[in-house]
């Protein structure tokens, strides 16, 4: 029982430390002078790397055996990444770190809004209460941001968007996930939406060199602080704690991103900023852990029903 609680105390300084970790890419964005396409190439790109010893020796099997339609659906989610990351990262160079972290963040929203469209995955009345008061706090956001400038309003609007692409990134796999391992999922993922943006760049006739020493040393920390020791962190917390609880904690980063952007960017929030951000998270709050308690039941419904038949 102590080693039990132990273990669960150690899961849960490590998700505190994936938090941190994801709560520093706004920051690392903000240092870097690069165009967006090239800030995001760079991070899948490396990120990619990473994964590439270990899927070509642990997960060489799994890789062999895709199918053509496996490939493809990875391929799709590694072009909704992509938009996800080329969105978001371009709505901090017009948005406080603030607005953008928390409007990005409004992700699991959207999911579930496609979620109903596509699957007729309905929603409980506690979960809709919560989208309702994340939707307002995002309109004041919004109205805030647009008096202080229009730029600051696209900002926002880009923000969104990087919260809309990463549904349909998490959508996809969703499904691809179930028959495909992590590792596999990530390699190819992760590739697919590297090399996407290496095509962007070339497209855009953008500079694959020639930055400075710190642009590639953030480039670089973007892949291994925020991406490995973030979203990984993540994704292996899963495998010994609740997702909602996963999901919840994840409401961190914007909070950490906007007390480092205090720190380090002496970037204050406004007033309404400040408080359209405590209304986001508490209905994003309120939304997710509703939504998981309901699918825990319709679970437990269904397994009893099971045991009776």
């Amino acid at each position: 029982m102590v080693e039990e609680k132990q273990k669960i105390n150690k899961v849960y300084f490590i998700l505190f430390i994936g938090i941190i970790s994801v709560s520093f890419s706004a920051i690392f964005v903000r240092n870097t002078s690069a165009p967006s396409s090239i800030i995001a190439m760079y991070r899948m790109a490396i990120t990619f790397l990473v994964f590439l010893p270990v899927a070509l020796t642990k997960g060489q099997s799994e890789i062999k055996k895709l199918t053509v339609k496996d490939i493809f659906l990875c391929c799709l989610s590694g072009g909704f990444l992509a938009l996800h990351f080329l969105t978001w990262i371009t709505s901090l160079q017009y948005t406080s770190v603030a607005s953008s972290t928390v409007l990005v963040g409004l992700q699991p929203i959207f999911t579930a809004i496609i979620g109903y469209v596509l699957y007729s995955e309905k929603l409980n009345k506690v979960s809709v209460v919560g989208l309702l008061i994340a939707i307002f706090g995002s309109s004041i956001m919004g109205i805030s941001d647009f008096q202080i400038g229009e730029g600051y309003l696209y900002g926002d609007f880009l923000a969104l968007l990087g919260g809309f692409f990463g549904a349909l990134y998490i959508i996809m796999g969703r499904g691809i996930r179930k028959r495909v391992s992590t590792l596999t999922y990530g390699f190819v993922v992760y590739g697919s939406c590297a090399l996407l943006f290496i095509i962007i760049n070339i497209l855009l006739n953008a500079p694959f060199f020639g930055y400075t020493l710190q642009d590639y040393a953030f480039f670089t920390a973007m892949a291994l602080v925020c991406t490995v020791g973030g979203h990984t962190i993540f994704n292996w917390c899963l495998r010994y704690i609740e997702a909602n609880k996963v999901s919840t904690a994840m409401l961190g980063e914007p909070v950490g991103a906007t007390v480092l952007a205090i720190l380090l960017l002496k970037e204050v929030p406004t007033f309404w900023q400040s408080i359209s951000a405590m209304l986001i998270l508490i209905g994003l709050y309120i939304f997710m852990t509703s939504a998981v308690k309901e699918h825990k039941l319709q679970k437990k419904t269904s397994m009893n029903i099971q045991n009776e038949g």
